[in-house]
C-alpha cells in the first residue's frame, strides 16, 4: 500500500523542502496554516496566554525546529511561526508519526508524555496549557473532509 511509504518518505521530502525553500516562504506558509486552523480560537482569546511567550516545536525526524508565538494586531490575537531562535519559553519535541497521531487525536497526549514520545521542557505549565487547548480542537471540523481522511490514514499507518 502507498500510504505507509508516504509516511516513511515524508521526513525526507520535508527535510529537502526546508533546506531548499527560502526561510520567509516556508515560515510564511506555516504561519498562514496556523492562522487559518486556529483563527476562531484566536478570536475568542484562547491563545492569549501565549502573548509575549514562545513555544519551540522540534520535529526530531524532520530536523525541523520552529517557534510559535502570539501577537496582538489590531486588537486581535494572531499566531506567528518563525525560525527557532533559542529555546523559547517551552520546548516540545516529537516525531512526525507521533505528531500525526496527536493531530488526529488517535493517541492520548498524556500517554505519549509518560512514554517519553512527547517531551516538554522549560515552562511546563505553559506546555500543558498548549496541550490542553490543542486537546479541545478537532481538526476534523476545520479541514476539508478528504484532507482529514488522508491525514487519519497517514496517522493510522504510522502506528504500524
Amino acid at each position: 500500500m502507498a500510504i505507509p511509504k508516504v509516511v516513511e518518505q515524508t521526513p525526507v521530502f520535508v527535510k529537502l523542502a526546508v533546506r531548499w525553500l527560502p526561510e520567509p516562504l516556508s515560515y510564511g506558509v506555516m504561519t498562514q496554516i496556523f492562522r487559518h486552523l486556529f483563527q476562531q480560537d484566536c478570536e475568542r482569546g484562547a491563545f492569549d496566554f501565549l502573548l509575549g511567550k514562545t513555544a519551540t516545536i522540534h520535529l526530531t525526524d524532520l530536523e525541523l525546529m520552529f517557534q510559535v508565538s502570539a501577537t496582538q494586531r489590531y486588537q486581535r490575537t494572531t499566531l506567528v511561526v518563525s525560525p527557532a531562535a533559542g529555546e523559547g519559553d517551552v520546548k516540545m519535541r516529537v516525531s512526525w508519526p507521533i505528531l500525526l497521531q496527536l493531530a488526529t487525536q488517535q493517541v492520548d497526549p498524556d500517554t505519549l508524555f509518560f512514554r517519553r514520545k512527547l517531551l516538554i521542557t522549560g515552562d511546563t505549565e505553559l506546555g500543558l496549557e498548549i496541550k490542553n487547548l490543542l486537546d479541545t480542537i478537532e481538526l476534523k471540523q476545520r479541514l476539508p473532509a478528504v484532507m482529514y481522511q488522508q491525514l487519519c490514514k497517514l496517522a493510522e499507518n504510522s502506528m504500524i
